[in-house]
């Protein structure tokens, strides 16, 4: 179970399916009250922090959208009819007239439907097998799918494949300005997809690679290589990766040859994955 404290007021919950639920009012007792601004109905409604998952920026749950807002509507009190039941004598002492077709229209219409059926059989397509294995597929990271192709992507599907080790990925959409080690606001969303994908992996072990353009002298490129992987495993950790899961290293200094056709100036990390941290 995760920490209480670590959830705060005005937190987004978002359910296993990547959907925002609301906000968090308030916790009370083992339960998250949510803002009503978010409501369908207006009114307060409440998740258990049992089905909380983890949290980070956001409070995410083990539970689907539909799961929770059907335990919601379940738990809603029966509405009871304000008004007294109106009786007919005449209808109440009627005696009602038996129908002797509806057994012989009941077991026509069940003929009919076995002949449909039978009919059916013939003639399915492979469709319907696409259909079930796509239901089986089972979702390796928390949270949100993973934008295809992309970095947190092919992480994922390597770790998951089992592949031969080292392997060395690019972070192509991770770019650093200019003399600086700061991570920028537009790659933020990278960082959480990549941070998912080694909470998936917990085993997982790399080195990131911090590299720089072509200008100034070759020592303090080197440590602004450094400097660049260690904003890197910072961003990792403030997103709850053990930062002892990575190693900081600088491009230049021969402890590690650039990848093949990589321009001199590129400000793109790299990260090369030591060991894998396969799931049982």
């Amino acid at each position: 179970m995760v920490d209480r404290a670590q959830i705060r007021e005005q937190m987004d919950v978002i359910s296993s399916d990547g959907e925002r639920l609301g906000k968090v009012d308030k916790v009370e007792g083992d339960r998250i009250k949510l803002t009503r601004e978010d409501s369908p109905d207006g009114e307060h409604h409440s998740v258990s922090i049992g089905d909380v998952a983890r949290v980070d920026d956001h409070v995410h749950l083990t539970k689907t959208r539909a799961a929770v807002l059907g335990s919601a509507a379940a738990g809603g009190a029966a509405m009871s009819n304000p008004l007294p039941e109106i009786k007919n004598p005449a209808v109440t002492s009627a005696t009602p007239r038996r129908n002797y077709m509806l057994p012989w229209v009941l077991g026509a219409l069940a003929v009919l439907a076995l002949i449909l059926l039978l009919t059916q059989c013939g003639h399915r397509d492979d469709r319907s097998t696409t259909t079930t294995t796509q239901q089986t597929t089972t979702q390796r990271v928390a949270g949100a799918p993973l934008a295809q192709g992309s970095l947190a992507d092919q992480l994922d599907q390597f770790l998951a494949s089992k592949g031969g080790l080292p392997r060395t990925f690019s972070f192509d959409r991770l770019n650093f300005d200019t003399g600086k080690a700061t991570i920028r606001s537009a790659d933020e969303q990278d960082l959480n997809d990549i941070a998912r994908v080694f909470a998936a992996y917990p085993s997982a072990r790399a080195a990131i690679v911090g590299y720089t353009d072509a200008q100034g002298s070759s020592g303090a490129n080197e440590q602004l290589g450094a400097d660049r992987a260690r904003s890197v495993i910072a961003a990792l950790q403030q997103r709850g990766v053990d930062p002892k899961r990575f190693e900081a290293r600088s491009g230049l200094g021969g402890r590690m040859n650039s990848p093949t056709k990589r321009s001199a100036s590129a400000r793109s990390p790299l990260m090369s994955i030591r060991s894998s941290g396969w799931p049982p």
